[in-house]
């Protein structure tokens, strides 16, 4: 990607890196799939390793694409204008159909939006939006039938999100994908996690929930 094309990210350089790597890890046992898309630089990151891979099926990304003040902020920081409830899916697909140009974009709310689902087995799946019961573990319900044991990797982007909050109570409702592992960890193997909070999961053992 050239200067021109950089995409504000809430993603650090170092976790786009790693996207790319996994991206080119690509194994051609099913589809790349994304929840929570916002700009693209993690679709861009995972697009262009993917194409090294020699990717050929459809990109899945799942977002609301609705700014909110948060999403102004930091994309204002990086040098991008957006407005609040201004529709974001124009500018996403922008910045990641020149990578990669078989995206197949859902626009809407988890977990009601990944009905839409329909690519068969899913080899790596990113969620960089839910964060909270009930709508993190009804979107995980949504899709973990399409992971294939031994193959995919799950990728959660904010699995550390609770640590920059002082509330006990929000505290609580953003750990939810701690609660969720640590009923069902013994289903995965972690394969990296950061520390700046992503966590990544190779799929073990079969799940049922």
């Amino acid at each position: 990607m050239t200067e021109e094309q950089v995409i504000p990210t809430m993603t650090s350089e170092l976790v786009l890196n790693y996207l790319r790597g996994l991206g080119k890890s690509w194994q051609g046992k099913g589809t790349a799939l994304e929840l929570g898309c916002w700009l693209g630089a993690s679709s861009a990151a995972l697009c262009e390793g993917l194409n090294e891979a020699g990717y050929n099926k459809d990109f899945w990304a799942f977002d609301k694409w609705e700014a909110n003040d948060s999403e102004v902020i930091k994309a204002k920081e990086q040098g991008v204008n957006i407005e609040v409830d201004q529709n974001l899916s124009d500018i996403y697909f922008d910045n990641v159909e020149p990578i990669y140009n078989r995206i197949l974009m859902w626009k809407g709310r988890a977990p009601g939006i990944l009905q839409e689902y329909i690519g068969g087995p899913i080899e790596i799946c990113i969620f960089d939006a839910p964060k909270q019961d009930p709508t993190f573990i009804e979107s995980v319900r949504a899709l973990y039938r399409n992971w294939i044991p031994g193959i995919t990797i799950i990728g959660f982007m904010d699995y550390s999100y609770w640590k920059s909050l002082e509330h006990p109570r929000a505290i609580y409702r953003y750990q939810a994908p701690q609660r969720f592992m640590n009923r069902y960890g013994s289903h995965f193997e972690v394969i990296k996690e950061f520390d700046s909070g992503e966590l990544f999961l190779q799929y073990k053992e079969k799940l049922i929930i």
